[in-house]
C-alpha cells in the first residue's frame, strides 16, 4: 500500500515536472510581451510627450505589470539621484536585480539589459530609432519563441511524464 503510493506520488512528481517547464515557457513569452508594450510606452513618451528619460521611465513604469514597472521606477530613481553614472550601467545594474527571477534566456535577458546602453547617450531621433530597433529584435525572439512553443511544450511534458514512469518502473 505505501509502495503504491509512493509510487503513485513519483509518476504525479514527473508529471508536475514537465508541467511547470511547459508553464515556463508561457511566462517567457509573457514577459517578451510585456517589455514589448515598455518599448511602445517608451517610444509614445518620448516621441508624443516629449520627455527626457528619467521621465519617461517614470510615466511608463505606472503603465506596466509589478516586474518591469518596477525595474523603471528604480532606473528613474537612479538616474536622479546620480546624473553623472552612464544610464546603461544603471540600468544594466537595476535589470539584473530586478528580472532575475523571471524566467527569460539569456538572449532575451540581454537584449533587456543592452537597452539602457542603446538610449543613454543619444538625441530624441537616436533614442526613438533605437527603440524601434530594439522592438524589432523582440519581436524577431517572440516570433521564434511562438514557433517551437508548441513542440517544446509537448517535449516537456511528455519527458516528465516519462521520467515519471521510468523512476516508478525502477522503484518497483
Amino acid at each position: 500500500m505505501l509502495k503504491s503510493a509512493g509510487i503513485l506520488l513519483i509518476l504525479l512528481s514527473g508529471a508536475g515536472l514537465g508541467y511547470s517547464k511547459s508553464r515556463e515557457l508561457t511566462f517567457r513569452e509573457k514577459n517578451l510581451r510585456i517589455f514589448l508594450q515598455m518599448l511602445t510606452f517608451l517610444k509614445g513618451e518620448i516621441r508624443c510627450g516629449n520627455l527626457s528619460l528619467p521621465e519617461a521611465f517614470r510615466e511608463t513604469a505606472g503603465k506596466l505589470p509589478e516586474m518591469y514597472g518596477e525595474l523603471l521606477r528604480e532606473i528613474a530613481g537612479r538616474l536622479k539621484q546620480s546624473p553623472g553614472h552612464p544610464l546603461g550601467d544603471i540600468f544594466r545594474q537595476c535589470s539584473g536585480k530586478t528580472l532575475r527571477e523571471l524566467p527569460l534566456s539569456k538572449e532575451e535577458l540581454e537584449l533587456i539589459s543592452s537597452l539602457g546602453g542603446r538610449l543613454g547617450y543619444l538625441d530624441r531621433e537616436m533614442q526613438l530609432r533605437q527603440l524601434e530597433l530594439c522592438e524589432e529584435e523582440t519581436l524577431r525572439l517572440l516570433e521564434n519563441l511562438r514557433k517551437e512553443m508548441p513542440e517544446k511544450k509537448k517535449i516537456y511534458q511528455s519527458l516528465g511524464i516519462m521520467g515519471g514512469i521510468l523512476l516508478a518502473v525502477l522503484l518497483w
